[in-house]
């Protein structure tokens, strides 16, 4: 079991994507609220905190509180956009605080198709630099990607040409669109994606990604939706290895401690045999009511092969 807390550090960016889950709202924490949150997650036995949302590396305290982790023997990670990273400098300042992991956010293999989704010219050729950057520091990266109705057709494209261009990278994360908090303008509303478009190109990523040894996960997505990697879910591994969350924003929500990590259901679900491990539709009722879900007929051998293989792995 590995118990992960997520911190918001700011609530700024100087990116704009359309789909962002956390707006900016510019706030920012206090470095005496951060080492009390940092010493809870300690106490608590976490294994990892994750600076994120959105941009941490906008913090000039980030370097500061990586040491502090690291002299607490917290691992920590960051999820970035990649812009302050394309700076050497900057990527070396992090290195030599002990980041441990990076996260990247990349949502797709055509700059144009990225810089868009961003609402930010170069972004994609930054995030580039940035990768590069952090992989000539010894940091290791992974891959982040929201799915959308703008890269649903080529997430296996996307994968192909990161692993071809840096085999360093072992680790991809599909989440899907959080649409209850992203901005609500016309063109946002035009990023949610149509599930049955992205599935074909989501399982051909998967399998090239299987194929050459990388791991991956996928959240929000219920597993009708990727039969054959069950163990992949990222609510799945929760439900199953009855992990927690905690997460700490700066908006009305404050903090967050998630043990439950089921969405809705609709009647059809009461007849699949996953039915207990999967998550179910995020925000199905509000957003992705579009979306069909597929019972499945799963024998009592495969699904304790599915639990075990995830638990192990």
């Amino acid at each position: 079991m590995a118990n992960i807390g997520y911190l918001q550090v700011n609530r700024h960016c100087n990116n704009a994507c359309h789909f962002c889950s956390n707006p900016s709202n510019w706030n920012n924490i206090t470095y005496g609220r951060w080492i009390e949150l940092i010493d809870e997650f300690i106490k608590n036995n976490y294994s990892w905190v994750i600076f994120t949302w959105w941009e941490p590396t906008l913090s000039s305290d980030l370097p500061k509180w990586i040491s502090y982790c690291k002299q607490k023997w917290l691992w920590s990670r960051i999820i970035s956009n990649g812009m302050m990273c394309a700076s050497y400098d900057y990527t070396k300042r992090l290195a030599d605080s002990w980041l441990e992991l990076v996260h990247f956010s990349v949502y797709s293999c055509h700059a144009k198709v990225h810089d868009f989704l961003t609402d930010t010219p170069w972004s994609w050729l930054k995030l580039m630099k940035s990768i590069t950057n952090a992989l000539k520091c010894g940091i290791r990266v992974q891959i982040n990607t929201v799915i959308n109705h703008y890269n649903e057709d080529h997430l296996d494209k996307t994968v192909k040409f990161l692993v071809k261009h840096f085999p360093p990278i072992r680790h991809f994360v599909w989440n899907n669109l959080d649409a209850e908090m992203m901005r609500k303008t016309d063109v946002a509303m035009t990023t949610l994606p149509d599930f049955n478009k992205f599935k074909p190109s989501l399982k051909n990523a998967m399998d090239f990604l299987e194929w050459n040894w990388r791991t991956f996960r996928a959240e929000k997505m219920p597993l009708c939706y990727i039969r054959g990697y069950e163990r992949c879910s990222t609510e799945t591994r929760k439900i199953i290895k009855n992990e927690e969350r905690l997460i700490y924003f700066l908006d009305f929500r404050e903090q967050i401690r998630e043990v439950d990590f089921y969405h809705e259901k609709l009647s059809e679900c009461q007849q699949c045999d996953l039915n207990t491990i999967c998550s179910g539709i995020y925000e199905w009722k509000k957003y992705f009511s579009y979306v069909k879900v597929y019972p499945q007929k799963v024998s009592k051998e495969e699904i304790e092969k599915i639990i075990k293989r995830t638990n192990i792995d």
